[in-house]
């Protein structure tokens, strides 16, 4: 890459980081314009990877080259979403939407259901003693106290009083703490984003540090 096109990029990014910075002080016409301006190039380049990447290959290789007339199918279902522009036959993009659903749905139950529910429960059956580490013992049974608890506060057919309503009060304090800790965990990603665009103001583009 020329010398030229990498300091127009330099100047690009440090005027859109600035920009998109402002949005924090005052809402302001530059800021739409990139936000306007991402947005945009998200849309083109997903329209672009998808045709290039998926539809592309699968009509002139699949369908064209190997013969492949079950992608007739698909092609045919995916068309039908852009009925919904046509008044008189709308409905038909119904279809699309049903079918993505229902195969989205059995793909997520078929291969997400296991790492997420069934590995979740069988993490929660942890040793409560004989590890030979106290600490090791300890986490266990506020990891094990914690999860029952927190399932007892969403037992809504039983009044919270005597000691459901304590029980559900210790789940409270446990899912607060662990929503704290995530919340702080997505704060510090996102600091540390705002120190690398700062890294880059300073060194990249004013190069003030090293």
């Amino acid at each position: 890459m020329s010398e030229t096109a990498l300091t127009v990029g330099t100047w690009l990014q440090a005027f859109f980081t600035i920009v998109l910075v402002s949005a924090v002080f005052k809402d302001n016409p530059l800021y739409r314009f990139a936000e306007h301006t991402y947005v945009g190039l998200f849309a083109g380049y997903g329209v672009a990877l998808t045709y290039f990447n998926y539809i592309r290959q699968n009509v002139t290789k699949g369908l064209m080259t190997d013969g492949e007339w079950s992608l007739l199918i698909p092609i045919l279902i995916g068309v039908l979403i852009y009925t919904r522009y046509i008044k008189s036959i709308s409905w038909l993009s119904r279809y699309t939407i049903c079918f993505q659903l229902g195969i989205g749905s059995g793909y997520v139950l078929a291969k997400d259901f296991k790492p997420f529910f069934v590995d979740q429960v069988r993490a929660t059956f942890l040793p409560l003693w004989g590890s030979g580490d106290w600490w090791v013992d300890v986490s266990n049974w506020l990891f094990v106290i914690g999860t029952v608890c927190s399932l007892v506060y969403f037992l809504f057919t039983i009044q919270k009083r005597g000691v459901q309503g304590r029980v559900s009060m210790v789940g409270r304090y446990t899912m607060m703490i662990a929503f704290g800790a995530a919340f702080g965990n997505t704060v510090m990603a996102r600091v540390s984003l705002f120190l690398g665009r700062m890294q880059f103001l300073l060194g990249d583009w004013l190069h003030l540090i090293k």
